[in-house]
């Protein structure tokens, strides 16, 4: 059953269910209490009555807006609160804007298209669940959002309320689990950063390109070529990342090498996860071994396998990846680290992940509560989150 939000004393409202960008077409939905007076106030059909005597299914051409208008088609469409009305006019924002403005001028008021996703959705969890599905980059992160979206979340959620009072140790250890998650979910959309990072002329920026598979940095012999910061969006075995190539950490007098040194620590600063590229083919430096010993989080990338190696990697440093960045060996062994270490644990299929911030804090504040001995007040912030979804 689609949860019908509002009342019935709304009036009419617009909402843009595809892009806000550029296109061919665009489809707008008016829907609430009036929906279909407010469109044929403003639609001219080109040939026969009105939309509101129009049998609902039947698609109607004709024109919205001041003067010549748009050229659309109107189609009459049944919806939870009462009869809606879907437009298909021409894409891009100046032409949905001039039928959107003319919807607007008779009383309509403009909504999001999660609003109006929500009113079809059994609870707003599995209303944003879907608006974020249309978001999605990878068949990964898609599957996540349909699990919440068949209401994996939101399930969940109600048995932790239940459970506050009657079993709360087992509410406290459910609720630290779906934090712990949240760091995956809130990142299914804007992904996971990676920076690469460490001596100028180690071979980052061939890295990247070869991790990107395309030639996204320029690559070159000589030493600070790289002066500022390289992103590509990819993915490793489906999880969304943007990929940094730094610039080379070293002392420069040059003042926009150093600009570019700068903007590197910065970006390594913000990563969820620091690549520190060494070059195998030359002895280790003083600086590598001082990159190492700052970055105790990295995963240390030895590069240039199809050199002769001068040294082995230490077993102080942990798990390392061997790589050529010139011939790709051991490309998709790093790959396999980057993924293990940005996402240690996957979610199984079914499982409930929060995914968006809001929910994260909801989620702190109820086990907050619980944890400081107020049951019901836990109980009623995790309603709160499943009635209004933040």
């Amino acid at each position: 059953m689609a949860r019908q939000v509002g009342s019935t004393q709304d009036g009419p409202r617009v909402s843009l269910l595809t892009a806000e960008s550029r296109g061919a077409i665009a489809v707008i939905r008016v829907w609430g209490q009036g929906a279909v007076g407010a469109v044929d106030e403003t639609f001219r059909p080109l040939h026969g009555e009105r939309l509101s005597v129009t049998e609902t299914g039947r698609p109607r051409v004709g024109r919205i807006g001041v003067g010549t208008g748009d050229e659309v088609v109107a189609l009459r469409v049944d919806g939870p609160i009462g009869p809606e009305v879907e437009l298909q006019c021409h894409g891009g924002p100046a032409a949905v804007g001039l039928v959107v403005g003319a919807l607007e001028a008779v009383g309509a008021s403009r909504s999001t298209a999660e609003e109006w996703i929500v009113t079809r959705s059994e609870s707003p969890l599995r209303g944003q669940a879907e608006c974020d599905l249309a978001l999605a980059e990878t068949a990964r992160t898609a599957e996540i959002l349909l699990d919440q979206a068949a209401g994996a979340l939101d399930e969940e959620l109600g048995d932790l309320a239940r459970r506050c009072e009657s079993d709360p140790e087992g509410a406290v250890e459910g609720l630290g689990t779906l934090l712990r998650r949240s760091g995956i979910g809130v990142r299914l959309l804007g992904g996971w950063r990676v920076a690469l990072a460490g001596r100028p002329n180690v071979g980052k920026s061939r890295l990247l390109n070869a991790m990107a598979g395309f030639g996204r940095a320029i690559v070159s012999p000589m030493p600070g070529t790289t002066r500022d910061v390289v992103t590509v969006r990819t993915a490793v075995d489906g999880w969304p990342i943007e990929l940094s190539d730094t610039a080379g950490l070293r002392e420069t007098d040059d003042p926009i090498e150093a600009g570019g040194v700068s903007m590197a620590r910065t970006k390594q600063d913000g990563a969820d996860l620091v690549v520190l590229v060494l070059d195998r083919s030359e002895p280790l430096t003083v600086a590598d071994r001082a990159l190492i010993a700052d970055s105790p989080g990295a995963l240390i990338a030895c590069n240039k396998a199809d050199l002769f190696a001068t040294w082995e990697p230490e077993e102080a440093w942990g798990t390392v990846a061997i790589v050529s960045a010139e011939r790709g060996d051991g490309l998709g062994d790093l790959l396999r680290r980057i993924a293990e270490r940005i996402v240690p644990a996957p979610p199984d299929r079914g499982m409930a992940v929060p995914f968006r911030p809001a929910h994260v804090r909801l989620l702190g504040r109820s086990l907050r509560l619980l944890q400081g001995g107020r049951p019901r007040a836990a109980a009623r912030a995790l309603d709160r989150l499943r009635r209004v979804g933040c």
